[in-house]
């Protein structure tokens, strides 16, 4: 019997079958052409990057309404990336000059990019260079036929090294379904995490040395608790306990269906508010069926993704309008103004290219450097909250001087429209996102000045812990958890909650249990999450008394790392679950 841990990524109980795919990339022959055949060659690999588009559409047209279009996004970006004319001219160039084969040539100049891009410290580029490997290895595929689901996957848990977004795609597209899947890269926040948890997928990774273990006929897969764990070659004894545990998280996952209509209260009253984080485009039979209270995050950049231009102010009113019209009435929606920048880039508009960007000229930095694409999206905000709870929020504020300048800015926004006799909301809600140390440094400041506070513990966590979220080597260092995160996280709760304003937290934090705990014992109650999340997080809710956590608060505060305060949640998280028993 052997145990491997990792990152729980989606929770579940998974007693199954593993199946190992040791192979890391499509094998390839490299081989010489004649120099007669390089006119064949090169539009042999064009075709390929054709089907690969025309595959990708054809995707994405198949999972619509299926998928949420959010986490559908990372194909826009793939069909962006498979029209970047440097790419496609390097390799173009290499089969002239090479004389080589199209599947080599593609090898060689994306093995290229993905060394340059990893080589930057930069987690942004080093999500580039995935999605780098993604498109290359489906050319390749699309060059040599071998684009095929192994159907022998079917009800399996899928061990391997590292799954790219696009081949988990393509066997829920073909209709396998996983049971489980096991993965050495580690990236919680990465393109594949995000489709795992959309397509409800108990998935680890993390997993050290999968390929040295010793794997039997069956393990078993545990993502129930943030640290999960996998099990091969069970005894008796470990296979009846898991089979037990699979049978009590069933009960809970049904006890979380029957109170998804329910108010989220806790045990002592205090009403608790849950909204969704949503892309530009909402999928509204998906998040209503997990009753909402509203969105809390609703990401513009998606928008502009999906255009071919800038939308101007009227179309930019119509969308907004839409989304608030489909969500229904009297629901609060937090539109973020565009953060384009570091790894969100559009393909109608140059970006100066930077050594750092996720430090660089990204959100509200390049927003108020271009007014003319910003006012179009303020006024099309203020146009659409006329008739509706809409509240506009800043991205990635550093400095009270942005603040001030967005304050002007938004005067004569409100001017020009008054001057067109078109109608707006003139007291309109504005917030800022905490995601740097100088937000937190100066929140009873920034208070001052704004109506809410929206906490993205993801870019938190990276920069106050100077870590890169997607490094192999510096993955344990990367934790929300860590007391210099939750002490943050408390400074900015308490400046909000001094001065009776609203503090959210729309972060991955937000849809996991023990940080709810921690959350509601710093006086948080506005959380926005993944639609996916919301039902446990309610159910988790309503068996919490916020009188209990005035202890557990004192003690996360004081806790020296971020293992002993993971202990102290968890032990309160056991003790609500042995009353709810003893009910």
């Amino acid at each position: 019997m052997g145990t491997i841990s990792g990152k729980s990524i989606f929770p579940g109980i998974v007693i199954g079958q593993p199946y190992i795919e040791r192979k890391k990339k499509v094998d390839i022959e490299n081989y010489k052409i004649a120099s007669d055949k390089v006119t064949e060659e090169i539009k042999r690999f064009l075709d390929a990057v054709q089907k690969a588009k025309a595959d990708i559409k054809k995707i994405k047209s198949d999972l619509h309404g299926k998928i949420n279009k959010e986490d559908l996004q990372i194909l826009t970006v793939h069909i962006m990336m498979l029209d970047d004319p440097q790419f496609i001219n390097d390799i173009k160039k290499g089969i002239k000059k090479e004389e080589n084969n199209a599947e080599g040539v593609v090898r060689k100049v994306s093995n290229r990019y993905i060394e340059m891009f990893e080589k930057i410290a930069d987690p942004i580029y080093k999500q580039r260079a995935l999605d780098i490997k993604d498109i290359s290895e489906r050319i390749i595929l699309n060059l040599t036929s071998e684009n095929t689901v192994n159907e022998n996957l079917h009800g399996k848990i899928l061990v391997i090294s590292e799954l790219l977004p696009s081949e988990l795609l393509k066997i829920y597209y073909s209709g396998v379904e996983l049971a489980g899947i096991i993965m050495e890269y580690i990236g919680e926040t990465s393109h594949t995490a995000i489709l795992a948890k959309a397509l409800e997928i108990p998935t680890l990774m993390g997993g050290h040395d999968l390929f040295s273990m010793e794997w039997g006929d069956q393990i078993i897969l545990d993502t129930t608790s943030l640290e999960g764990k996998v099990i091969s070659n069970p005894d008796e004894k470990t296979l009846n306990k898991y089979i037990e545990e699979k049978g009590k998280y069933r009960n809970k996952i049904k006890e979380i269906e029957e109170t998804i209509d329910k108010e989220t209260v806790t045990l002592d009253g205090k009403r608790v508010y849950l909204h969704v984080n949503v892309g530009g485009r909402l999928d509204i039979t998906q998040v209503n069926k997990k009753k909402p209270d509203g969105i809390g995050l609703l990401r513009t950049e998606l928008i502009y993704m999906d255009a071919k231009e800038f939308p101007d102010e009227e179309k930019q009113r119509k969308i907004y309008d839409n989304i608030a019209k489909e969500f229904g009435p009297d629901k609060p929606i937090i539109i973020r103004t565009l953060d384009i920048g570091a790894d969100k880039k559009l393909s109608y508009y140059k970006m100066a290219d930077e050594e750092n960007p996720s430090l660089g000229c990204r959100g509200m930095r390049l927003t108020l450097s271009d007014k003319k694409l910003f006012k179009n999206q303020v006024k099309g905000i203020l146009r659409a909250a006329k008739d509706h709870d809409i509240k506009m929020m800043y991205p990635m504020i550093t400095n009270l001087n942005e603040i001030k300048e967005a304050e002007e800015f938004l005067k004569i926004c409100k001017k020009e429209l008054r001057d067109d006799g078109l109608e707006y909301k003139e007291d309109i809600e504005i917030g800022m996102m905490v995601e740097v140390p100088s937000a937190v440094m100066l929140a009873d400041v920034f208070i001052e000045h704004v109506d809410f506070f929206s906490i993205g513990t993801n870019d938190l966590t990276q920069y106050i812990l100077a870590t890169d979220r997607f490094s192999p080597i510096a993955e344990k260092l990367y934790d929300c958890y860590d007391p210099a995160i939750i002490r943050a996280i408390n400074i900015v709760a308490d400046a909000a909650n001094k001065k009776g304003k609203k503090v959210s937290v729309c972060g991955e934090m937000a849809g996991e249990e023990q940080a709810v705990v921690a959350m509601l014992s710093m006086g948080i109650e506005n959380l926005s999450m993944a639609p996916a999340f919301i039902p446990k997080v309610r159910n988790l809710i309503r068996k919490i008394k916020i009188s209990e956590l005035k202890k557990i608060h004192e003690q996360i505060l004081k806790a020296e790392n971020a293992s002993c305060i993971k202990e102290i949640l968890n032990e309160y998280l056991i003790k609500i679950e042995k009353r709810r028993k003893n009910l």
